[in-house]
Protein backbone atom coordinates (compact mmCIF):
# COMPACT_ATOMS: atom_id res chain seq x y z
CA UNK A 1 0.00 0.00 0.00
CA UNK A 2 1.82 3.79 -1.31
CA UNK A 3 2.67 5.72 2.12
CA UNK A 4 3.86 9.24 1.72
CA UNK A 5 6.31 11.32 3.28
CA UNK A 6 7.11 14.75 3.66
CA UNK A 7 10.90 15.72 3.53
CA UNK A 8 12.58 18.89 4.90
CA UNK A 9 16.33 18.96 4.52
CA UNK A 10 18.61 21.38 6.69
CA UNK A 11 21.87 22.36 6.33
CA UNK A 12 24.27 23.12 3.10
CA UNK A 13 21.40 21.86 0.71
CA UNK A 14 20.66 25.02 -1.85
CA UNK A 15 23.43 25.49 -4.63
CA UNK A 16 24.97 21.77 -4.30
CA UNK A 17 23.13 19.69 -6.87
CA UNK A 18 20.84 18.24 -4.30
CA UNK A 19 17.55 18.88 -6.13
CA UNK A 20 18.89 16.77 -9.75
CA UNK A 21 20.16 14.62 -7.05
CA UNK A 22 16.86 14.22 -5.23
CA UNK A 23 15.13 13.47 -8.70
CA UNK A 24 17.71 10.98 -10.10
CA UNK A 25 17.32 8.97 -6.87
CA UNK A 26 13.56 9.10 -7.02
CA UNK A 27 13.31 8.28 -10.70
CA UNK A 28 15.39 5.27 -9.67
CA UNK A 29 13.62 4.38 -6.70
CA UNK A 30 10.26 4.52 -8.33
CA UNK A 31 9.55 7.57 -5.99
CA UNK A 32 6.59 10.11 -6.90
CA UNK A 33 6.25 13.99 -5.41
CA UNK A 34 8.37 16.40 -5.89
CA UNK A 35 11.58 17.96 -4.59
CA UNK A 36 11.74 22.12 -4.78
CA UNK A 37 13.50 25.09 -2.61
CA UNK A 38 12.12 27.15 -0.05
CA UNK A 39 12.82 30.73 1.05
CA UNK A 40 14.93 30.15 4.49
CA UNK A 41 17.55 27.90 2.44
CA UNK A 42 16.19 24.56 2.95
CA UNK A 43 14.77 21.75 0.85
CA UNK A 44 11.48 20.43 0.71
CA UNK A 45 10.63 16.53 -0.69
CA UNK A 46 7.58 15.03 -0.81
CA UNK A 47 8.05 11.18 -2.01
CA UNK A 48 5.52 8.58 -2.10
CA UNK A 49 5.86 4.83 -3.02
CA UNK A 50 5.24 1.89 -1.57
CA UNK A 51 7.22 1.28 2.15
CA UNK A 52 10.18 -0.89 0.87
CA UNK A 53 11.22 2.07 -2.07
CA UNK A 54 10.57 4.64 0.34
CA UNK A 55 13.08 3.33 3.11
CA UNK A 56 15.53 2.68 -0.04
CA UNK A 57 14.84 6.13 -0.94
CA UNK A 58 15.70 7.52 2.60
CA UNK A 59 19.08 5.18 2.38
CA UNK A 60 19.92 6.77 -0.88
CA UNK A 61 19.66 9.90 0.29
CA UNK A 62 21.47 10.14 3.51
CA UNK A 63 24.42 7.60 2.01
CA UNK A 64 24.71 9.29 -1.95
CA UNK A 65 24.33 12.86 -1.45
CA UNK A 66 26.44 15.28 -3.31
CA UNK A 67 29.78 16.08 -1.92
CA UNK A 68 29.32 19.85 -0.59
CA UNK A 69 26.10 18.76 0.84
CA UNK A 70 25.50 18.69 4.26
CA UNK A 71 22.34 17.43 6.39
CA UNK A 72 22.19 18.76 9.93
CA UNK A 73 18.61 18.14 10.54
CA UNK A 74 16.04 16.05 8.29
CA UNK A 75 12.74 16.39 9.80
CA UNK A 76 10.33 13.61 8.13
CA UNK A 77 6.29 13.83 8.46
CA UNK A 78 4.54 11.24 7.13
CA UNK A 79 1.25 12.38 5.11
CA UNK A 80 -1.88 10.80 3.12
CA UNK A 81 -0.55 9.88 -0.59
CA UNK A 82 -2.04 12.41 -3.39
CA UNK A 83 -1.34 10.34 -6.23
CA UNK A 84 1.33 11.52 -8.05
CA UNK A 85 2.21 10.01 -11.58
CA UNK A 86 5.93 11.23 -11.66
CA UNK A 87 8.67 12.51 -9.73
CA UNK A 88 9.25 16.67 -10.59
CA UNK A 89 11.72 19.44 -9.70
CA UNK A 90 8.94 22.15 -8.08
CA UNK A 91 9.16 26.15 -8.62
CA UNK A 92 11.15 27.43 -5.71
CA UNK A 93 8.87 28.26 -3.18
CA UNK A 94 9.93 31.83 -1.08
CA UNK A 95 7.94 30.63 2.50
CA UNK A 96 9.69 28.69 4.54
CA UNK A 97 9.14 26.43 8.00
CA UNK A 98 12.70 26.07 8.68
CA UNK A 99 15.41 28.09 8.53
CA UNK A 100 18.43 26.47 6.61
CA UNK A 101 22.39 27.29 5.50
CA UNK A 102 23.23 29.87 3.23
CA UNK A 103 25.21 28.33 0.63
CA UNK A 104 28.90 29.42 0.42
CA UNK A 105 31.28 29.77 -2.44
CA UNK A 106 32.69 26.73 -3.89
CA UNK A 107 35.93 26.29 -5.39
CA UNK A 108 35.52 24.73 -9.05
CA UNK A 109 35.98 21.19 -9.10
CA UNK A 110 38.08 18.84 -10.94
CA UNK A 111 35.33 17.86 -13.34
CA UNK A 112 35.22 21.26 -14.50
CA UNK A 113 39.01 21.63 -14.32
CA UNK A 114 39.24 18.92 -16.80
CA UNK A 115 36.88 20.95 -19.34
CA UNK A 116 39.12 23.91 -19.77
CA UNK A 117 41.85 21.75 -21.11
CA UNK A 118 39.39 19.67 -23.35
CA UNK A 119 39.71 21.28 -27.09
CA UNK A 120 36.46 19.04 -27.51
CA UNK A 121 34.66 20.30 -24.85
CA UNK A 122 32.61 23.64 -25.65
CA UNK A 123 34.09 24.71 -21.95
CA UNK A 124 37.43 24.51 -23.36
CA UNK A 125 39.22 27.63 -21.71
CA UNK A 126 36.17 29.00 -20.42
CA UNK A 127 37.20 31.33 -17.59
CA UNK A 128 34.16 30.73 -15.44
CA UNK A 129 33.51 27.43 -15.98
CA UNK A 130 31.36 25.68 -12.98
CA UNK A 131 28.46 23.41 -12.62
CA UNK A 132 25.84 21.89 -9.84
CA UNK A 133 28.57 21.30 -7.37
CA UNK A 134 30.97 24.32 -7.96
CA UNK A 135 31.38 27.70 -8.33
CA UNK A 136 30.04 31.63 -6.56
CA UNK A 137 26.89 31.34 -4.71
CA UNK A 138 26.58 33.61 -1.46
CA UNK A 139 29.01 36.04 -3.84
CA UNK A 140 26.00 36.63 -6.30
CA UNK A 141 23.17 35.94 -4.52
CA UNK A 142 20.69 38.76 -3.92
CA UNK A 143 18.05 36.87 -2.13
CA UNK A 144 16.47 33.42 -1.30
CA UNK A 145 15.86 30.85 -2.39
CA UNK A 146 19.31 30.06 -4.48
CA UNK A 147 18.26 29.94 -7.94
CA UNK A 148 19.61 31.64 -10.92
CA UNK A 149 16.60 34.14 -11.39
CA UNK A 150 17.47 35.35 -7.60
CA UNK A 151 21.34 36.11 -8.71
CA UNK A 152 23.85 38.29 -10.69
CA UNK A 153 23.48 35.29 -13.41
CA UNK A 154 20.55 36.73 -14.16
CA UNK A 155 21.11 38.32 -16.69
CA UNK A 156 22.93 35.78 -18.33
CA UNK A 157 20.12 34.09 -20.46
CA UNK A 158 21.38 30.29 -21.25
CA UNK A 159 22.11 29.54 -24.62
CA UNK A 160 20.74 26.85 -26.30
CA UNK A 161 23.32 24.41 -25.24
CA UNK A 162 23.05 25.09 -21.77
CA UNK A 163 19.71 25.64 -21.59
CA UNK A 164 19.70 21.81 -23.24
CA UNK A 165 22.03 20.98 -20.78
CA UNK A 166 19.91 22.71 -17.71
CA UNK A 167 16.96 20.70 -18.69
CA UNK A 168 18.86 17.29 -19.29
CA UNK A 169 18.43 14.70 -16.33
CA UNK A 170 21.39 12.45 -17.60
CA UNK A 171 23.47 15.33 -17.56
CA UNK A 172 24.47 14.75 -13.92
CA UNK A 173 26.60 18.47 -13.25
CA UNK A 174 24.42 20.67 -15.09
CA UNK A 175 20.54 19.49 -14.91
CA UNK A 176 18.89 22.11 -13.13
CA UNK A 177 22.62 23.81 -12.47
CA UNK A 178 21.58 27.48 -11.71
CA UNK A 179 25.10 28.94 -12.25
CA UNK A 180 26.30 27.09 -15.36
CA UNK A 181 27.35 29.31 -18.35
CA UNK A 182 29.92 29.16 -21.17
CA UNK A 183 31.18 31.59 -23.46
CA UNK A 184 28.28 32.15 -25.25
CA UNK A 185 26.02 33.27 -22.21
CA UNK A 186 28.51 35.25 -20.69
CA UNK A 187 30.20 36.34 -18.22
CA UNK A 188 32.74 37.31 -20.91
CA UNK A 189 36.33 38.57 -19.64
CA UNK A 190 37.87 41.96 -20.61
CA UNK A 191 40.82 43.86 -19.95
CA UNK A 192 41.21 47.87 -19.01
CA UNK A 193 44.62 50.17 -19.29
CA UNK A 194 43.95 51.74 -14.99
CA UNK A 195 43.07 54.95 -17.17
CA UNK A 196 39.87 53.42 -18.48
CA UNK A 197 40.82 52.33 -21.83
CA UNK A 198 39.37 49.13 -22.99
CA UNK A 199 41.97 46.96 -24.78
CA UNK A 200 41.28 45.02 -27.66
CA UNK A 201 42.95 41.57 -26.97
CA UNK A 202 42.30 38.22 -28.22
CA UNK A 203 43.03 36.23 -24.83
CA UNK A 204 42.91 37.73 -21.81
CA UNK A 205 44.86 35.41 -20.02
CA UNK A 206 47.76 35.31 -22.26
CA UNK A 207 47.30 39.08 -21.78
CA UNK A 208 47.47 39.49 -18.27
CA UNK A 209 50.41 36.05 -17.69
CA UNK A 210 52.61 38.47 -20.35
CA UNK A 211 52.27 41.48 -18.52
CA UNK A 212 52.86 39.77 -15.45
CA UNK A 213 56.27 38.51 -16.39
CA UNK A 214 56.92 41.53 -17.80
CA UNK A 215 56.81 43.36 -13.88
CA UNK A 216 53.51 44.58 -14.32
CA UNK A 217 50.90 44.94 -11.45
CA UNK A 218 47.43 43.87 -12.07
CA UNK A 219 44.04 44.59 -10.42
CA UNK A 220 41.76 41.12 -11.12
CA UNK A 221 38.23 40.26 -10.84
CA UNK A 222 37.53 37.11 -9.06
CA UNK A 223 34.59 35.44 -7.18
CA UNK A 224 34.24 37.74 -4.57
CA UNK A 225 36.28 40.93 -5.13
CA UNK A 226 39.54 42.32 -7.16
CA UNK A 227 42.95 41.01 -6.36
CA UNK A 228 46.00 42.84 -7.63
CA UNK A 229 48.59 40.16 -8.87
CA UNK A 230 52.27 40.64 -9.72
CA UNK A 231 55.48 38.23 -9.59
CA UNK A 232 56.02 36.62 -6.21
CA UNK A 233 59.67 35.93 -7.11
CA UNK A 234 61.27 39.29 -7.96
CA UNK A 235 62.43 41.45 -5.39
CA UNK A 236 62.05 44.58 -7.27
CA UNK A 237 58.28 43.76 -8.55
CA UNK A 238 57.42 42.89 -4.63
CA UNK A 239 59.35 46.19 -3.48
CA UNK A 240 57.00 48.39 -6.57
CA UNK A 241 54.21 47.62 -4.81
CA UNK A 242 54.98 47.76 -1.61
CA UNK A 243 55.45 51.56 -2.51
CA UNK A 244 52.31 51.88 -4.73
CA UNK A 245 50.58 50.04 -2.07
CA UNK A 246 51.84 51.86 0.70
CA UNK A 247 52.57 48.69 2.44
CA UNK A 248 55.52 48.52 4.21
CA UNK A 249 55.81 45.12 6.21
CA UNK A 250 52.31 43.63 6.30
CA UNK A 251 52.86 40.32 4.30
CA UNK A 252 51.37 39.28 0.62
CA UNK A 253 49.54 35.75 0.00
CA UNK A 254 50.48 34.06 -2.81
CA UNK A 255 48.70 31.52 -5.37
CA UNK A 256 50.45 28.66 -6.48
CA UNK A 257 49.68 26.69 -9.20
CA UNK A 258 49.31 23.73 -7.57
CA UNK A 259 50.36 21.38 -4.32
CA UNK A 260 53.92 20.48 -6.20
CA UNK A 261 54.77 24.33 -6.43
CA UNK A 262 53.21 24.89 -2.75
CA UNK A 263 55.74 22.62 -1.44
CA UNK A 264 58.89 24.51 -3.37
CA UNK A 265 57.96 27.57 -2.23
CA UNK A 266 56.94 26.46 1.52
CA UNK A 267 57.07 23.59 3.99
CA UNK A 268 52.87 22.64 4.07
CA UNK A 269 52.30 20.94 7.50
CA UNK A 270 49.87 17.45 7.50
CA UNK A 271 46.81 17.96 6.95
CA UNK A 272 47.20 21.47 4.87
CA UNK A 273 46.72 19.44 1.33
CA UNK A 274 43.71 18.84 2.16
CA UNK A 275 42.32 21.80 3.22
CA UNK A 276 44.18 23.66 0.12
CA UNK A 277 42.37 21.66 -2.42
CA UNK A 278 39.28 21.91 -0.14
CA UNK A 279 36.45 23.32 -2.21
CA UNK A 280 36.29 25.90 0.42
CA UNK A 281 40.14 26.58 -0.62
CA UNK A 282 41.53 29.31 1.73
CA UNK A 283 45.08 30.88 2.54
CA UNK A 284 46.97 28.32 4.49
CA UNK A 285 49.65 30.30 6.33
CA UNK A 286 53.12 27.88 6.37
CA UNK A 287 56.43 27.98 7.01
CA UNK A 288 58.32 29.75 3.79
CA UNK A 289 60.97 28.46 1.62
CA UNK A 290 64.11 30.69 0.22
CA UNK A 291 62.22 30.69 -3.36
CA UNK A 292 59.86 33.32 -2.74
CA UNK A 293 61.06 37.03 -2.31
CA UNK A 294 62.13 37.96 1.22
CA UNK A 295 59.94 41.36 0.63
CA UNK A 296 56.32 38.75 0.06
CA UNK A 297 56.39 38.58 4.03
CA UNK A 298 59.73 40.37 5.24
CA UNK A 299 60.95 39.61 8.47
CA UNK A 300 58.05 36.60 9.20
CA UNK A 301 59.27 33.00 9.14
CA UNK A 302 55.58 32.00 7.35
CA UNK A 303 53.58 33.03 4.51
CA UNK A 304 50.40 32.33 3.36
CA UNK A 305 49.32 30.15 0.25
CA UNK A 306 46.18 29.16 -1.52
CA UNK A 307 45.64 27.19 -4.65
CA UNK A 308 43.79 28.47 -7.70
CA UNK A 309 40.33 28.39 -6.91
CA UNK A 310 38.32 29.36 -10.28
CA UNK A 311 39.19 28.38 -14.23
CA UNK A 312 40.91 31.60 -14.88
CA UNK A 313 43.20 31.48 -11.96
CA UNK A 314 44.18 27.98 -13.09
CA UNK A 315 44.57 29.21 -16.85
CA UNK A 316 46.68 32.30 -15.48
CA UNK A 317 49.00 30.69 -13.30
CA UNK A 318 49.81 27.51 -16.01
CA UNK A 319 51.44 31.01 -17.72
CA UNK A 320 53.56 32.23 -14.98
CA UNK A 321 56.61 29.84 -15.47
CA UNK A 322 57.91 30.07 -11.66
CA UNK A 323 54.11 28.73 -11.16
CA UNK A 324 53.25 31.62 -8.64
CA UNK A 325 51.86 34.90 -7.73
CA UNK A 326 51.53 37.30 -5.03
CA UNK A 327 47.22 37.53 -4.75
CA UNK A 328 46.40 40.01 -3.05
CA UNK A 329 43.27 41.96 -1.71
CA UNK A 330 42.84 44.82 -4.29
CA UNK A 331 42.12 47.43 -2.29
CA UNK A 332 43.77 50.57 -0.55
CA UNK A 333 44.86 50.42 3.18
CA UNK A 334 42.05 49.93 5.79
CA UNK A 335 39.38 50.25 2.97
CA UNK A 336 37.12 47.29 1.89
CA UNK A 337 38.23 44.90 -1.82
CA UNK A 338 37.33 46.58 -4.66
CA UNK A 339 34.32 44.78 -6.34
CA UNK A 340 33.31 47.17 -9.23
CA UNK A 341 35.17 48.64 -12.08
CA UNK A 342 34.86 52.31 -11.21
CA UNK A 343 35.89 51.40 -7.43
CA UNK A 344 39.26 50.12 -9.45
CA UNK A 345 39.88 53.10 -11.91
CA UNK A 346 39.37 55.15 -8.69
CA UNK A 347 41.06 53.65 -6.05
CA UNK A 348 43.84 51.62 -7.58
CA UNK A 349 45.10 54.25 -10.08
CA UNK A 350 48.74 54.66 -9.29
CA UNK A 351 48.63 50.89 -7.51
CA UNK A 352 48.10 48.38 -10.74
CA UNK A 353 48.92 49.24 -14.65
CA UNK A 354 45.96 46.93 -16.16
CA UNK A 355 42.41 45.94 -14.98
CA UNK A 356 41.09 42.45 -16.16
CA UNK A 357 37.48 42.69 -15.61
CA UNK A 358 34.61 40.07 -16.04
CA UNK A 359 30.42 40.81 -16.35
CA UNK A 360 29.60 39.15 -13.70
CA UNK A 361 27.91 41.92 -10.69
CA UNK A 362 29.90 41.05 -7.51
CA UNK A 363 26.52 41.22 -4.73
CA UNK A 364 28.05 40.48 -1.66
CA UNK A 365 32.14 41.63 -0.95
CA UNK A 366 34.26 38.21 0.02
CA UNK A 367 38.05 38.39 1.09
CA UNK A 368 39.71 35.16 0.77
CA UNK A 369 39.34 32.98 4.00
CA UNK A 370 42.78 32.76 5.83
CA UNK A 371 44.04 29.50 8.13
CA UNK A 372 46.89 28.49 10.42
CA UNK A 373 47.60 25.44 12.09
CA UNK A 374 48.41 25.18 15.72
CA UNK A 375 49.12 21.59 17.46
CA UNK A 376 47.65 20.16 14.51
CA UNK A 377 43.97 21.64 14.80
CA UNK A 378 43.39 24.64 12.43
CA UNK A 379 42.88 28.36 13.77
CA UNK A 380 40.80 30.72 11.38
CA UNK A 381 42.58 33.92 11.64
CA UNK A 382 39.79 35.29 8.74
CA UNK A 383 36.72 33.54 8.00
CA UNK A 384 35.34 34.49 4.79
CA UNK A 385 35.13 32.53 1.31
CA UNK A 386 33.98 29.37 1.44
CA UNK A 387 33.34 29.22 5.16
CA UNK A 388 30.71 32.81 5.26
CA UNK A 389 27.80 33.18 5.77
CA UNK A 390 27.62 29.44 7.46
CA UNK A 391 26.29 29.50 10.83
CA UNK A 392 27.69 28.01 14.19
CA UNK A 393 25.54 26.15 16.38
CA UNK A 394 26.46 26.45 20.00
CA UNK A 395 24.86 24.46 22.72
CA UNK A 396 22.25 26.67 24.02
CA UNK A 397 18.95 28.47 22.38
CA UNK A 398 19.38 32.08 21.79
CA UNK A 399 17.28 35.17 21.30
CA UNK A 400 16.84 36.96 17.57
CA UNK A 401 19.79 39.16 18.20
CA UNK A 402 22.79 41.48 16.22
CA UNK A 403 26.42 41.28 17.02
CA UNK A 404 28.62 43.59 15.98
CA UNK A 405 32.43 42.35 16.52
CA UNK A 406 35.15 44.09 17.68
CA UNK A 407 37.10 47.26 16.48
CA UNK A 408 39.85 45.70 14.11
CA UNK A 409 39.39 43.11 11.55
CA UNK A 410 36.20 42.01 12.73
CA UNK A 411 32.82 40.69 11.44
CA UNK A 412 29.44 40.77 12.56
CA UNK A 413 26.44 38.11 13.21
CA UNK A 414 23.00 37.59 13.68
CA UNK A 415 21.65 35.03 16.23
CA UNK A 416 18.32 33.12 16.22
CA UNK A 417 17.48 29.41 18.03
CA UNK A 418 20.64 27.46 18.56
CA UNK A 419 22.60 29.12 15.94
CA UNK A 420 24.76 32.34 15.10
CA UNK A 421 25.56 33.22 11.44
CA UNK A 422 28.34 34.90 11.17
CA UNK A 423 29.02 37.53 8.08
CA UNK A 424 31.84 37.58 6.02
CA UNK A 425 35.02 39.33 6.82
CA UNK A 426 34.14 42.95 7.09
CA UNK A 427 37.33 44.93 8.24
CA UNK A 428 38.59 47.70 10.60
CA UNK A 429 35.16 50.01 11.96
CA UNK A 430 37.60 53.40 11.78
CA UNK A 431 36.54 53.52 7.98
CA UNK A 432 33.46 54.06 6.73
CA UNK A 433 33.03 52.16 4.37
CA UNK A 434 33.28 49.22 6.38
CA UNK A 435 30.38 50.44 8.58
CA UNK A 436 28.85 50.40 5.56
CA UNK A 437 29.72 47.11 4.21
CA UNK A 438 28.68 45.97 7.85
CA UNK A 439 25.25 47.18 8.08
CA UNK A 440 24.57 45.98 4.45
CA UNK A 441 25.42 42.68 5.21
CA UNK A 442 23.82 42.59 8.80
CA UNK A 443 20.67 43.77 7.47
CA UNK A 444 20.89 41.18 4.27
CA UNK A 445 21.15 38.36 6.64
CA UNK A 446 18.09 39.56 9.14
CA UNK A 447 15.95 40.04 6.26
CA UNK A 448 16.80 36.52 4.73
CA UNK A 449 16.40 34.92 7.67
CA UNK A 450 13.60 37.04 8.50
CA UNK A 451 14.77 38.24 12.42
CA UNK A 452 13.26 40.56 14.59
CA UNK A 453 15.83 41.50 16.98
CA UNK A 454 16.06 41.30 20.69
CA UNK A 455 18.89 42.85 21.42
CA UNK A 456 22.15 44.19 19.87
CA UNK A 457 25.64 42.91 21.49
CA UNK A 458 28.17 45.93 21.36
CA UNK A 459 31.75 46.24 22.96
CA UNK A 460 31.51 48.36 26.18
CA UNK A 461 34.30 50.26 24.44
CA UNK A 462 32.65 54.20 24.21
CA UNK A 463 34.50 55.11 21.76
CA UNK A 464 34.40 51.94 18.83
CA UNK A 465 33.28 53.53 15.70
CA UNK A 466 30.67 50.13 15.55
CA UNK A 467 28.45 52.52 18.17
CA UNK A 468 27.37 54.34 15.27
CA UNK A 469 25.78 51.12 13.88
CA UNK A 470 23.31 51.47 16.69
CA UNK A 471 20.89 53.79 15.51
CA UNK A 472 20.54 52.06 12.63
CA UNK A 473 18.97 49.06 14.48
CA UNK A 474 16.69 51.06 16.79
CA UNK A 475 14.51 49.24 19.26
CA UNK A 476 16.96 46.34 19.65
CA UNK A 477 18.06 46.19 23.75
CA UNK A 478 21.61 47.21 23.44
CA UNK A 479 23.81 45.01 25.57
CA UNK A 480 27.64 46.00 26.56
CA UNK A 481 30.38 43.06 26.63
CA UNK A 482 34.10 43.86 27.67
CA UNK A 483 36.54 43.35 25.14
CA UNK A 484 38.40 40.21 27.16
CA UNK A 485 35.11 38.89 28.44
CA UNK A 486 34.12 38.58 24.57
CA UNK A 487 37.30 36.64 23.95
CA UNK A 488 36.87 33.97 27.25
CA UNK A 489 33.34 33.08 25.76
CA UNK A 490 33.94 32.39 22.36
CA UNK A 491 36.63 29.97 23.47
CA UNK A 492 34.12 28.48 25.74
CA UNK A 493 31.36 28.10 23.36
CA UNK A 494 34.11 26.79 20.86
CA UNK A 495 35.45 24.12 22.81
CA UNK A 496 31.36 22.68 23.46
CA UNK A 497 31.05 23.90 27.37
CA UNK A 498 28.19 24.17 28.91
CA UNK A 499 26.29 27.33 29.48
CA UNK A 500 26.53 26.62 33.32
CA UNK A 501 30.18 26.03 33.40
CA UNK A 502 32.85 28.05 34.54
CA UNK A 503 36.32 27.93 33.26
CA UNK A 504 39.65 30.16 33.62
CA UNK A 505 40.03 31.96 30.54
CA UNK A 506 43.59 33.43 29.84
CA UNK A 507 42.71 36.32 27.03
CA UNK A 508 45.97 38.25 25.80
CA UNK A 509 44.69 40.50 23.19
CA UNK A 510 46.52 43.74 23.54
CA UNK A 511 44.03 46.41 25.43
CA UNK A 512 40.61 47.01 26.09
CA UNK A 513 38.02 48.85 27.93
CA UNK A 514 37.38 47.37 31.54
CA UNK A 515 34.09 47.04 33.59
CA UNK A 516 35.98 49.77 35.85
CA UNK A 517 36.61 52.03 32.92
CA UNK A 518 40.50 51.42 33.01
CA UNK A 519 42.21 50.04 29.74
CA UNK A 520 42.50 46.33 29.96
CA UNK A 521 45.69 44.28 28.65
CA UNK A 522 46.48 40.53 29.13
CA UNK A 523 43.69 39.30 32.05
CA UNK A 524 43.00 36.20 33.45
CA UNK A 525 39.12 35.77 33.92
CA UNK A 526 36.73 33.56 35.17
CA UNK A 527 34.15 33.45 32.88
CA UNK A 528 31.31 31.47 31.68
CA UNK A 529 28.23 32.49 29.47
Amino acid sequence: MPKALRIRLIGIVQGVGLRPFVYRLAVAKGIYGYVRNMGGSEVEIFAEGDESALKSFLEGLASEKPPSARFEQIFIQELEPRGYGDFKILRSDPNFDERSIIPPDFAICSACAGEIFDRKSRFFEYHWNSCAFCGPRFSMLYRLPYDRENTSMVQFPLCSECFRDYSDPGNFRRFHAQGISCLSCGPRTFVYSITGEKLEVDDPVEFAAKKIVEGRILAIKGIGGYHIACLASDDSVVMELRSRKKRERKPFAVMARDYSIVEKIACPPPKARELLESPERPIVVMPKKATISELVAPGLSTVGVMLPYSAFQILLLLRIPDGFLIMTSGNVHGKPMCTELDEVFSQLSGIVDYVVEHERPIVHRVDDSVIRFSDGELVFLRRSRGFAPEWIRICRSVAEGIALGGELQTAGAVSFEDKVVLTQFIGDMDEIENLEFMKRELEWLIGEYRIRPEFIAIDMHPLYHSRKLLKEFDGAEVIEVQHHHAHAVAAIAELGLSPDSKALAITIDGTGYGDDGGIWGGELLVSSW
